[in-house]
């Protein structure tokens, strides 16, 4: 699968691979045809997640990604699992896009899905700097309160471990200022996301997994019997095709492509923080996120970086763009940082794939052969569960009416696909704009 056009940052300018306590593992180029009951495209959270799962209830797999395992979305991100779909969308909001039974399958695996993350990190033994020590939503205004406020009511009304923090409250946990009061859901934490994606790589190679990477997909056949992918002159035939390249898919698999936008995202750490500093910002390791559209959310790593970041402004030096609001928005929050302490140690890009709906989707693109695409921001959690569930189906174990998700029968692109898509690149200002306004 080609992935040109696609420009992040490499791999090495990525704080978690530096940090990574995991071994990377290469894995070879697709160098014979092979034949699997269940061929992965993406070796990501989803891909790998989905790839075990069906190995388990006895699939022979392939998984194959274009690049190098964990090197998308997976392993760039900010290493959240957030028990929350994004923004301040509520149970309701998404029962009324689902219908009564999914909309409510899909909150439970989301209210559920950060313990499943760090369950399973620990079952499997992946070495992935596992901090679950919560997770908030504070409200930096008092149109963003009411919105945070009607998420926990309803999260409470549902049964989730949440609670409400008054403006002191929030304070005292984030050791940031301005926020008008918020709530927290203790399952939430953070991890080394690359460190999860090359461990969960490890364990699906010792399941026997076949994994391949730097071997694009240019197409998959369709022949009578079974989908064929076409790789060069190599090729791979499986009872059933899997995609879950996410916000890394592009002209080889079109339909895939447009029916999510790719966000271009950055992230920012800095050094280590002085301990004095640690006593009172995120005392406890806890991460959150807020409502606001240029990027409002943090965590600290083991070693004490802090690390935030937003959307990538592709005019003129984005690099230099996202560094100076970064430093900013930090101050902004933490008044006692200096300048030295703002002084930022890392800087890296990626994409991620945003839904019309913001939640994920499952598109049929054949007979057998599936995508799941669009986690909108939550993939360190729903990535990993909702790709657990397609491994379940993949391998005969499940119906595609047990994933919690819209089943997407025929090709359906976002409108003005082309426009929004770039307009993305280039909306860093209008969301700045927003939150100075407190329109967010």
């Amino acid at each position: 699968m080609s992935i040109a056009g696609l420009n992040d940052t490499p791999m090495q300018t990525v704080l978690w691979s530096k940090t990574a306590a995991e071994s990377v593992i290469r894995f070879p180029k697709l160098e014979e045809d092979e034949v699997a009951d269940v061929a992965v495209i993406g070796a990501g959270f989803c891909g790998l997640n989905a790839a075990i799962h069906a190995a388990r209830h006895g699939a022979s797999v392939v998984l194959i990604d274009a690049r190098t395992v964990g090197s998308g979305a997976s392993g760039r991100n900010g290493g959240n699992s957030i028990p929350q779909f994004p923004g301040t969308m509520a149970p309701s909001d998404v029962t009324s896009l689902l219908g009564t039974s999914k909309g409510r399958g899909l909150s439970e695996l989301v209210v559920t899905g950060s313990d499943m993350v760090f369950r399973q990190a620990a079952e499997l033994q992946i070495d992935c700097s596992p901090m679950q020590n919560g997770w908030m939503q504070p409200a930096h205004s008092q149109r963003s309160l009411l919105k945070v406020r009607r998420a926990y009511e309803e999260w409470k009304a549902f049964g989730a471990p949440v609670e409400w923090h008054s403006a002191a409250d929030t304070h005292d946990l984030l050791g940031a200022f301005g926020y008008l009061g918020g709530w927290s859901n203790p399952t939430g934490g953070s991890v080394n996301p690359y460190g999860l994606a090359l461990g969960l790589a490890r364990v699906a190679q010792k399941a026997g997994i076949r994994i391949f990477e730097n071997t694009a997909v240019q197409r998959i056949e369709e022949t009578t019997t079974s989908p064929v992918l076409v790789c060069g002159d190599l090729r791979v035939k499986a009872g059933i095709v899997l995609i879950t390249s996410g916000g890394y898919t592009d002209h080889a698999f079109e339909e895939v492509r447009r029916s999510a936008i790719p966000v271009h995202l950055y992230q920012v750490a800095t050094k280590p923080l002085r301990e004095e500093l640690r006593a009172s910002i995120l005392k406890t390791k806890m991460c959150f996120s807020d409502c606001r559209k240029s990027g409002g959310f943090g965590r600290l790593d083991p070693d004490g970086r802090l690390i935030t970041g937003g959307a990538v402004f592709a005019l003129g030096n984005s690099r230099r763009y996202g560094e100076n609001h970064s430093r900013a928005r930090l101050k902004l929050l933490y008044p006692k940082l200096s300048e030295q302490d703002v002084a930022l140690e890392a800087y890296w890009e990626g994409f991620c794939a945003i839904s019309e709906t913001k939640l994920p989707n499952v598109l049929r693109l054949g007979a057998n052969i599936f995508s799941l695409v669009g986690f909108s921001t939550r993939g360190l959690n729903l990535a990993q569960n909702l790709g657990r569930l397609l491994g379940q189906f993949a391998s005969g174990k499940a119906t595609l009416d047990d994933i919690p998700v819209e089943v997407v029968q025929r090709r359906r692109d976002v409108a003005f696909w082309p426009l929004k898509s770039r307009a993305a690149r280039y909306a860093f200002p209008w969301f700045q704009a927003q939150d100075h306004f407190s329109l967010s």
